[in-house]
């Protein structure tokens, strides 16, 4: 074989190489676009699951208006709400005058309780200085 030749099938053999790698690179950067793009899917769909409060090392206190605002965004859903033990559904379109005896300025801790699966079932608040 002539020198040329060599070069030229060398040449040949790198542009293959190449090529290849660049569309197998495109491919992995598909496969991790799709799996992020899952990801964020089921992420979004898991709100009030395991993975969204499970970590918590030590619960934020929540403010009595802070409880407040949970009590009227949690009603219509399926997730209950007690604050010292006593439940509370609030609808302001029903009864705009209707309240609960929080305090805004006091401190609550959280309990959430959950099913087998992670779903939240309950959330509970407890008043700082208060036993579940």
């Amino acid at each position: 074989m002539s020198r040329n030749t060599q070069q030229l099938m060398l040449f040949c053999t790198a542009v293959v190489l190449f090529v290849t790698a660049c569309l197998y690179g495109q491919q992995n950067v598909r496969v991790l676009s799709d799996a992020l793009n899952h990801l964020v899917r089921t992420t979004a769909d898991m709100e009030g699951r395991l993975n969204t409060t499970l970590r918590i090392s030590e619960p934020t206190l929540y403010s009595g208006a802070e409880v407040l605002h949970t009590v009227r965004q949690m009603t219509g859903t399926m997730v209950s709400v007690e604050v010292d033990g006593n439940a509370y559904v609030i609808d302001p379109l029903v009864n705009r005058k209707e309240t609960i005896p929080v305090q805004l300025a006091a401190s609550y801790r959280p309990e959430f309780i959950r099913n087998e699966a992670g779903e939240l079932l309950k959330i509970a608040f407890w008043k700082e200085g208060s036993t579940p």
